[in-house]
């Protein structure tokens, strides 16, 4: 009996423990107000995060992998509570707002607006924040992969994170609210540079470039701390927003910009240009002109800009007067394609004269891209002047010629310059037309050649030679056939020698003369060679002899005064003749367009 009863309290104690005991665990899994439960069913799948603050102190597997991830395609250098917040805030809107009321409100689950069918499971709990990602679409099946599909997709993945980082183009992602949730290496880059330093790298990004709307040509431009950066803008639509490219194109914009000044340099430079000008395109076409081929031609401006062809042009100027009319309309067309074509190959340039006296030099040159360009310039008083210069020239030339004094001009160089027509009779050439003239030397030997032995060429050089360009040389010499020439040679402002020959007019040179012409004719007779040169020098010597009148007659002319100078009246014979006066003779004046005048 006692044994029966203790056995039946055993029982019955036994009972109660194992009823207390499951009421036990039953009132444990019942949540209480103010305590947040635990999470429950937590899957290998589920990426689990525990944060003290922003540190994390544990994750699970997937977790890890996950963040992993996240960090490494992003350059910052954040805690990683902050790269995991930029990878959920574009799939859960005001997550950071929620989080914050996590602590009063204790457990929070989220989904995402995004169909991808993420979860999100937050509970506070012991001073830790325990944050679970679930993908609900992945329904606890795992995805086998070989590990060679695995190899080449994480290969590729590097690939294109390399790709990214290393892009110059500036790349961003903006959501549909404007925010920028994504961005590349070279993005960031140019925000730091525009930052410089002042607000550092924050999340998320400001947008570079603000509302500002690309131009006409796609271009945005921002405001770098020195200069102004200038970028090609475009955009394509993404599943989370939209996405953005900005290629630099600071060079295109700096070539454009330079084009632009030359070309307003050119135009400005057309437009004060005294030649008139007028471009036409492969289509013959005008295409340019400036102000004076209207002020030249007498072209309404109106009909210049409205860009005729050449024919129309052409046949303007020719309704104005304008060009050179032929006998026929046939012909003055054929005219026309000959300038067309003489101008494409650059041969094509002349003068038109035309009815009113003016005169026009008219060239084309081939342009590039099949473009011709056609110049038009008044040179009407340089014709003139031209014409005047050369009647000018033809009149000194003549009177040059018509002196019974023969004249020769060498340079400073010993190039001739000049000779007249009485140098040419008496020495028996022409320098100016000879080729085979060498200049001063080349005369010389021919004066010495020709003449008789004396030291005056040798002084003759030595005033060539000399630096004293003030001297005055004066002598006589005597040809072979007896002519007695006075020599005077003086330098013309420094840098030109003339040397003038004077045949003098002696009686003792004529009887030398005759002497030596019947001593000549007696020793041919004879044939006594001998003889014929000892005679030939007694002549050249007697001649030499002989006084020199041009050295006399200046001699006598500087030591008496003006007024009593007996050579400005007297002739060979020596008759008186009276001499005219200053008052009585007139200053030659010549006259010519363009010039001044001068005695």
């Amino acid at each position: 009996m006692p044994d029966a009863l203790i056995l039946s309290l055993a029982i019955v104690s036994s009972s109660l423990l194992v009823c207390g005991a499951v009421a036990l665990l039953l009132f444990g899994f019942v949540p209480r107000p103010g305590k947040a439960p635990a999470m429950q069913d937590v899957s290998e799948q589920d990426a689990v995060f525990v944060f003290r603050e922003e540190d994390l102190v544990d994750s699970s597997d997937r977790g890890r992998q996950l963040l992993s991830s996240i960090m490494a395609a992003s350059p910052n250098k954040a805690p990683e509570l902050d790269h995991l917040l930029k990878y959920l805030e574009p799939r859960f809107t005001d997550l950071r707002q929620d989080l914050r009321d996590l602590v009063s409100r204790g457990t929070l689950e989220l989904q995402s607006h995004d169909d991808s069918g993420l979860v999100l499971h937050a509970a506070r709990k012991n001073g830790l924040t325990h944050l679970r990602l679930v993908d609900t679409r992945a329904e606890g099946a795992l995805v086998a992969l070989d590990r060679l599909s695995f190899e080449a997709m994480r290969d590729e993945l590097d690939t294109l994170r390399d790709v990214v980082g290393h892009v110059p183009v500036l790349s961003w992602r903006v959501d549909d609210a404007g925010r920028v949730i994504w961005a590349n290496a070279a993005y960031i880059d140019a925000y730091l540079a525009v930052d410089a330093g002042r607000m550092g790298l924050t999340w998320p990004l400001p947008n570079l470039f603000g509302d500002a709307k690309p131009d006409e040509h796609s271009r945005l431009s921002l405001e770098m701390p020195d200069h102004v950066a200038w970028f090609c803008h475009a955009q394509a639509p993404d599943a989370s927003g939209q996405l953005h490219f900005a290629t630099p194109i600071d060079l295109t914009v700096q070539t454009e910009t330079s084009r632009r000044e030359m070309m307003q340099v050119l135009t400005r430079t057309f437009a004060s240009l005294p030649t008139g000008l007028a471009l036409f395109d492969r289509d013959r076409r005008l295409q340019v002109f400036n102000p004076a081929l209207v002020d030249l031609m007498g072209l309404d401006p109106l009909f210049l800009a409205a860009r005729p062809s050449l024919e129309q042009f052409l046949y303007t100027l020719r309704e104005l007067r304008m060009l050179p009319e032929p006998k026929d309309f046939a012909t003055w067309r054929n005219d026309m394609a000959e300038m067309e074509h003489a101008a494409q190959i650059g041969s094509f340039s002349e003068e038109w004269c035309l009815d009113t006296g003016r005169i026009f030099q008219v060239s084309g040159r081939p342009q590039p891209g099949g473009a011709l360009a056609f110049f038009f310039e008044d040179v009407t008083s340089d014709a003139a002047l031209v014409r005047n210069l050369r009647a000018e020239i033809e009149i000194g030339q003549a009177v040059f010629d018509g002196l019974q004094d023969a004249v020769v001009v060498f340079n400073g160089a010993g190039d001739t310059l000049l000779s007249n027509d009485r140098y040419s009779q008496i020495w028996g050439e022409n320098p100016c037309n000879d080729l085979a003239d060498t200049g001063f030397r080349h005369a010389v030997a021919l004066w010495a050649r020709t003449s008789a032995t004396t030291q005056f060429w040798s002084e003759l050089t030595q005033l060539a030679e000399m630096s004293d360009r003030q001297r005055v040389l004066t002598g006589t010499v005597c040809l072979m056939d007896g002519t007695t020439l006075g020599v005077h040679a003086r330098w013309l402002r420094q840098e030109c020698l003339m040397i003038t020959f004077r045949p003098l007019v002696q009686g003792k040179s004529r009887e030398n003369s005759a002497n030596l012409g019947l001593a000549h004719a007696s020793a041919q007779r004879q044939g006594d060679q001998p003889a014929r040169s000892v005679t030939q020098m007694r002549a050249h010597a007697q001649a030499l002899a002989a006084p020199d009148l041009l050295t006399e007659t200046s001699a006598a002319q500087m030591r008496r005064p003006k007024s009593l100078a007996p050579s400005a009246g007297l002739e060979k014979d020596g008759s008186e003749h009276p001499a005219p006066s200053a008052a009585s003779r007139k200053s030659r004046v010549v006259h010519h367009a363009g010039s001044r005048s001068r005695a």
